[in-house]
């Protein structure tokens, strides 16, 4: 309906909760900026995402750096970095800080300037920091990625994780970050590279929902519920925009453009076409190492596998290493 802006989903929940209209229409107009606030709020996260569970972290780092013991940092970091120890890195999007801490680690920067929209994830990671003995390298502040100052030529490295999906207007954004590098600097991406607001295919969701049907009950369970995980959807527009309005907001075209705007050097596809869509919401039921369990995420990435290798589909989720034109 009207480009899957709204869809029965919607209607259905409108109807069940009356006079909800009006406040649907003032956060679109009204108040993106707050509801995206207050939607990354929150400094701890359930653990029913595709990326808390072992198996997949361990998938993810063998199709990145060919080991499943090596995370892409150590890879990134070992591979274009040499001796390098002095370095100065941007990361936008920073959310609680972890990902800099890691980062940090690895005994290459002098300084990292850190921002996010989220008052709360900045104190929370400012105090991580500190408590790790972090506070002297890592600098988190909050800022909103279209605002915070982003001088020429003053970065060797730009970090954007998981983030760049929530910017826009994205190439312009894009830009920013090109100028913003050395001559000799990098941008390193970890990225949802998906379908615009979740704009699923009908062949993805055929396959989820079609593998959803063959899961045992006990992994369908959502978190401290007794609901289990029917079906998969695509969400309209508008429960999109409600829920946190810069969710993959141009993700469809960050490909395109860091392959306009930078030289890609370096690109390591890891899937999520159909992981991610199907374990969302009752990832914690597969947390385990067990055989049984082990079983069924050797089958899902199978799928996922062969759909990607026959071009059928394309992998959701990149690792990109970009250096500056």
């Amino acid at each position: 309906m009207f480009n899957n802006f709204v869809n029965v989903q919607d209607i259905y929940k409108v109807l069940k909760k009356s006079g909800k209209i009006p406040i649907i229409l003032s956060k679109i107009i009204f108040g993106q900026r707050k509801l995206v606030k207050s939607k990354w709020a929150h400094t701890e996260d359930l653990p029913t995402n595709w990326w808390d569970i072992p198996y997949v972290t361990r998938r993810r780092n063998q199709l990145v750096s060919g080991n499943a013991q090596v995370g892409y940092r150590e890879y990134i970091s070992k591979r274009y970095f040499g001796g390098n120890t002095e370095m100065h890195a941007l990361s936008l999007g920073c959310g609680t800080g972890n990902k800099e801490l890691e980062w940090v680690k690895l005994g290459k920067f002098s300084r990292i300037d850190a921002y996010d929209v989220s008052e709360e994830r900045i104190t929370f990671a400012n105090s991580v920091a500190a408590y790790n003995g972090y506070d002297r390298k890592i600098y988190y502040k909050v800022g909103d990625v279209m605002d915070i100052e982003m001088n020429d030529n003053i970065y060797d490295i730009i970090f954007v994780d998981q983030s760049l999906h929530h910017f826009s207007p994205l190439e312009d954004i894009l830009q920013r970050i090109n100028r913003s590098l050395k001559w000799n600097g990098y941008l390193i991406v970890n990225e949802f590279v998906g379908p615009t607001r979740f704009q699923w295919s009908d062949r993805q969701l055929e396959v989820v929902n079609g593998l959803l049907t063959i899961l045992p009950m006990k992994y369908k369970t959502l978190w401290e519920s007794d609901d289990v995980k029917q079906k998969v959807h695509k969400p309209s527009i508008l429960s999109m925009i409600m829920d946190d309005p810069s969710e993959a907001i141009e993700s469809g075209k960050i490909m395109r453009l860091l392959h306009s705007i930078f030289n890609v050097v370096d690109l390591c596809a890891y899937g999520g076409n159909i992981l991610h869509l199907l374990l969302s919401g009752i990832a914690h039921n597969f947390l385990s190492d067990d055989a049984e369990t082990k079983k069924y995420l050797d089958i899902i990435s199978m799928i996922e596998d062969q759909l990607i290798e026959s071009g059928e589909m394309d992998s959701d989720f990149v690792v990109a290493v970009c250096k500056k034109k």
